[in-house]
């Protein structure tokens, strides 16, 4: 581990100048801290707000830049106005990612920065991930891919570090609770956020709200199912109050990325 990391050192050492793509996620966020930390002021820090990130995310991502002391953006912008985003094709993740890039690009020839890094790490290699062809057409570096840096490596690093999310479950975007091929409007995503928050609240970890228009499918970790059972009286009303018709609990428990399975990787 001690290796990955003076790895990881070394390689964002050698890009001199960078902006860093932030999310508040523990990948991005290692990244930011350790080039916050080789670079300084020449590791420009940009945390884009979409509708898509939860408030929690953005308030977290803010705590961590100012304890940090980063030097720190934000941008905002409509990811649903994107071109094609929002009709939901399988590869949608591609359209977000190609529209983040272009303007940390236009950003980085503004400020003279020959790099852009994200926060991919290896694990993401062998998954369905249509934005790193976004992230290689625009030529964005990936650190800790190229430090061959696992989830498990980030965590194991981010805990070394005592950054505040090293165990922090894996929030990506709303919009991946959507099926493909499903519209997504801005009611939708702020039905979701809701819904999950609520459970969240309920003491839960690992938390989908699988959105199939008016029914939700509620994931969490398998042992905590019964529990979630328990509560079904309350989880339900509430959900409804959210506008959904219908209520179900997943039985087969939280699965990352379930809603990939089934589609050919070319």
């Amino acid at each position: 581990m001690t290796d990955k990391m003076l790895q990881l050192d070394e390689i964002i050492r050698g890009y001199g100048r960078v902006i860093v793509g932030f999310s508040g996620g523990v990948d991005s966020t290692l990244v930011a801290y350790a080039a916050n930390k080789i670079l300084g002021a020449n590791a420009l820090i940009i945390l884009g707000r979409m509708e898509t990130i939860t408030s929690d995310d953005v308030e977290l991502a803010r705590s961590i830049a100012l304890e940090n002391r980063f030097n720190y953006r934000e941008i905002s912008y409509n990811e649903l106005e994107i071109d094609q985003y929002a009709s939901n094709p399988v590869n949608r993740c591609y359209f977000c990612r190609k529209e983040l890039f272009s303007r940390l690009k236009n950003l980085a020839n503004e400020e003279n920065i020959p790099f852009i890094l994200d926060g991919a790490n290896l694990d993401d290699t062998s998954d369905y991930r249509p934005g790193r062809i976004a992230a290689k057409e625009s030529d964005v570096r990936s650190p800790l891919i190229e430090a061959k840096m696992t989830k498990q490596d980030v965590r194991s690093v981010a805990k070394f570090y005592n950054l505040p999310n090293s165990d922090k479950p894996a929030s990506p975007c709303l919009s991946s609770r959507i099926p493909y091929g499903i519209h997504i409007d801005r009611k939708a995503i702020e039905q979701i956020a809701s819904a999950e928050k609520f459970i969240r609240e309920k003491g839960f970890t690992n938390v989908r709200v699988r959105h199939y228009q008016t029914t939700a499918k509620i994931e969490v970790d398998a042992w905590a199912i019964d529990k979630l059972k328990r509560m079904n009286d309350i989880v339900e009303a509430h959900l409804k109050q959210l506008g959904y018709v219908e209520i179900i609990i997943d039985e087969e428990g939280f699965q990352s990325g379930k809603l990939n399975k089934g589609i050919v990787k070319e």
